[in-house]
């Protein structure tokens, strides 16, 4: 094999490598132009061509270099569609791992990276659920999966910062398992995966290990994250693997047996063997009294506003257009509008075309500091089109909102209301969302109900949400796996 073929080969053998062959095929044209055109001007120069050869050399170069660039680019869109077709190999990849008798036995969550950007309610439940386990006497270690992004200084610090995490990495191991070389593990080591790529992982590692099925953390039905396709076929193939589960949520739970999906496919008793539920903790926002919600004009509404392709299903478009549609029909007028949620900092204002109204961008914050953010609004809209009910629009209720969201499924008007009476439930549909803000705003107004409904029916701390009970749910999930 010729020096060019290998270099193709490795360029093209892992999706880095084809991100980087890409980028290189459409930034060489623009470097030889540069190069050509001032060898050209210098030799046209030293000839003593003058200017008219030198004004000569710039086309020509030009000319080379769009041939060079219209050749590379067709090379790039071939790297791409290379990129496009094995990304999913990537992601599915087994980890390389070196089996010892010796080595301590550890129970292993599986996890996608460590990413502070991303480091939303889904993370810090499994990070919460590591500690929980370390605390319980298990030796727990967390293990990427996925390339790491550098990290900055202090990010264990960053980190302990939020909600239950407090000297968690005195316990918890962490181990880059992409980076730090072959994953040390005992044959009776546990594996718990947390994504439906790192199921695949997971179940792969089962070869080696002395388990037949792995602990599966549910915190979403993952094909309705991705369009159909390859992605979602394989996150539904997920739910086939041999496994034992904790759902994200009883909401979860049921839409997973009413489904027959996963652990419940061979029927409910059966999958409620097999499996446990435990609810998230939201933020610390409440509970708070009317007094704490009586505030001058303006009033306000706040929009879990994620334009981002990974969170369609909180349908930012429905939710911009029902606001849209409330506000030109008369309601939320002189309201203060804001959006939160998206990953990438933004700022700014969100153009509502047909009312001319604006949405002020608000920065992601802190932990703490987005639970005063709470407490000085007085509607909510947080959506999501999928069975989970989402923290955001209970962590909202519990500020005192009256928070409009949607149903889906089982998730319907009677669970909602049974977490928290400012829940109010809405058909995903813009008539149905905008309906629903008009209720808000009618509701606003009512303190002591709104006040009253503060009172959640769920847990603001982790150590409530993984209980003693819940973790021996799941120390019996682990063992039933041998």
């Amino acid at each position: 094999m010729s020096l060019a073929s290998r270099l193709a080969r490795r360029g093209l053998s892992s999706t880095a490598g084809r991100r980087r062959t890409a980028a290189a095929l459409v930034a060489l044209p623009l470097a030889a132009a540069f190069v050509a055109g001032t060898g050209l001007g210098i030799a046209a120069e030293s000839g003593g061509g003058g200017t008219v050869a030198i004004l000569a050399a710039v086309p020509l170069a030009l000319l080379g270099g769009g041939l060079a660039g219209w050749a590379m680019v067709r090379a790039a869109r071939s790297v791409q569609q290379v990129q496009t077709g094995f990304w999913l190999a990537d992601k599915v990849a087994p980890l390389r791992l070196e089996l010892s008798d010796g080595a301590p036995r550890r129970v292993n969550l599986l996890v996608p990276t460590i990413d502070l950007k991303h480091l939303f309610g889904g993370y810090i439940a499994k990070f919460n659920l590591a500690r929980r386990l370390s605390e319980q006497g298990a030796r727990a270690r967390i293990v990427t999966v996925d390339p790491t992004p550098p990290l900055p200084r202090g990010w264990r610090e960053r980190i302990e910062r939020y909600a239950g995490l407090g000297g968690m990495f005195e316990r918890v191991e962490v181990a880059f398992g992409r980076e730090d070389g072959p994953l040390e593990l005992n044959p009776a080591d546990a594996v718990i995966a947390t994504t439906w790529w790192t199921a695949h992982i997971a179940h792969a590692a089962l070869g080696s290990l002395e388990r037949e099925r792995f602990l599966y953390l549910i915190q979403e039905y993952e094909p309705f994250t991705f369009p159909m396709g390859s992605a979602a076929a394989l996150a539904r193939a997920s739910y086939d693997l041999p496994h034992t589960a904790l759902f994200s949520t009883e909401l979860l739970r049921d839409y997973f047996a009413a489904h027959e999906i996963g652990v419940f496919a061979n029927g409910r008793s059966t999958g409620d063997r097999d499996s446990a539920s435990f609810r998230n903790a939201i933020t610390p926002v409440g509970p708070i009294g009317p007094e704490e919600v009586k505030r001058g004009p303006p009033r306000r509404l706040l929009f879990y506003a994620r334009p981002e392709e990974h969170a369609q299903r909180n349908l930012f478009e429905i939710g911009a257009a029902a606001l849209d549609a409330a506000v030109s029909a008369g309601h939320l007028r002189d309201w203060e509008l804001a959006g939160i949620g998206a990953v990438e900092p933004r700022a700014g204002d969100l153009s509502l075309p047909r009312s001319g109204a604006s949405v002020r961008l608000i920065p992601r914050s802190a932990q703490a500091d987005y639970a005063r953010l709470l407490r000085s609004f007085d509607v909510g809209l947080a959506l999501m089109y999928t069975p989970h009910p989402s923290l955001v629009p209970i962590e909202m209720s519990a500020a005192g909102m009256s928070t409009v969201t949607n149903i889906f499924e089982n998730k319907d008007a009677a669970a909602l209301g049974r977490i928290s009476p400012n829940l109010i439930a809405a058909e995903p549909s813009v008539d149905g969302i905008a309906a629903a803000l008009a209720e808000a705003e009618a509701r606003s107004s009512r303190l002591d109900e709104r006040a009253a409904g503060s009172h959640v029916d769920w847990p603001s701390s982790w150590d409530e949400a993984l209980s003693p009970p819940l973790l021996g749910e799941v120390e019996r999930l682990l063992d039933h796996n041998r």
